[in-house]
């Protein structure tokens, strides 16, 4: 029993590293508009935002654009000379390339082409008057921050991460801490501070259990929330893991090559549904082209599973936790 405790070490470290999430693992070629860095005890002020999600008309029963959207890479999206090029356009989505082969917890958000321009050239007004030193410092720092507030920092930092293709870097971190502190009940809110906030070295301690645990109970039925909480409790209750794996897979396909649902089979001592289940999660990942860390990481887990099956290994009985 002893060598299956140390496949299944083994196994979830490979899991943890190359299945990670968005935590920083995607390349971030692309960086967002001049970053601030925004100090953990500043108190947000958020107010209503001209950025939207497609698909649920945006938060807090915002309409829906109807305006025609031109969907742009990160790249484009960024580029104030392309975007005065485009005729017609109103709205303007980043389009998702699959580089961190993880899908992010909310809608596609669709920003109005005016705003963002407008946004743009105030930034680059207050670089320039950095630069020519005609305000200090602790102003061009007050101002950006005064940009931030006005458009929410939840929807900025949805909108870095998605810049940066998933990443997750320090001010992100600190704007999702910032809007947590203001207003931790709100869903989407504790949503990117379960995602962005707190302590990212430890994505599924404690503190980002109870996070995911209070996620699941406003909206049971979130393919993300359910992935999360149930790679939170693997280690210890992989039996209730796998139902959250099962339906968030069920639900949204593209969790089923991350393996969870093998893994938690495997620690409940199951290796024949482990192994099929690696299988599955195999067969889908090519089949739909995943980044080749996704499926060099499930072909190792599929490969590692089936080692142990053929070895003789016997179905175990989990232990009640």
């Amino acid at each position: 029993m002893k060598l299956h405790r140390e496949h299944f070490t083994a196994l979830l470290m490979l899991a943890l590293i190359l299945l990670a999430g968005c935590s920083g693992c995607a390349q971030k070629d692309v960086q967002p508009p001049q970053k601030v860095k925004v100090p953990e005890d500043e108190t947000p002020i958020l107010k209503e935002n001209p950025i939207q999600t497609e698909e649920n008309g945006g938060s807090e029963g915002t309409p829906k654009p109807h305006g025609k959207t031109a969907k742009l890479s990160p790249k484009n999206f960024v580029d104030l000379e392309y975007l005065a090029t485009l005729k017609g356009v109103e709205y303007i989505e980043i389009a998702r390339e699959n580089i961190g082969g993880i899908p992010l917890p909310w809608n596609p958000l669709v920003v109005s082409i005016e705003w963002w321009q407008r946004y743009r050239e105030r930034l680059d007004e207050l670089r320039i008057a950095r630069r020519q030193k005609t305000i200090t410092a602790e102003e061009h720092y007050g101002k950006i921050l005064q940009i931030l507030r006005e458009y929410g920092l939840v929807v900025y930092a949805q909108l870095s991460i998605e810049l940066n293709g998933g990443g997750i870097d320090h001010t992100d971190r600190n704007l999702a801490n910032l809007a947590y502190a203001e207003d931790p009940e709100d869903f989407d809110t504790l949503l990117l501070w379960v995602l962005a906030g707190g302590n990212l070295a430890a994505p599924y301690g404690e503190e980002k259990t109870t996070g995911a645990r209070r996620l699941y109970e406003m909206n049971p039925d979130h393919p993300w929330v359910l992935h999360r909480l149930g790679k939170c409790i693997l280690g210890t209750k992989p039996q209730e893991a796998l139902g959250y794996a099962q339906k968030a897979q069920e639900l949204d396909p593209r969790y089923l090559p991350l393996g969870l649902e093998g893994l938690c089979y495997y620690q409940m001592g199951d290796y024949e549904k482990a192994l099929a289940s690696f299988r599955r999660s195999h067969q889908y990942a090519v089949a739909t082209s995943q980044p080749s860390y996704i499926i060099g990481a499930i072909s190792s887990l599929f490969l590692t599973a089936e080692d142990v099956v053929n070895s003789g290994a016997k179905v175990r009985t989990c232990e009640k936790r």
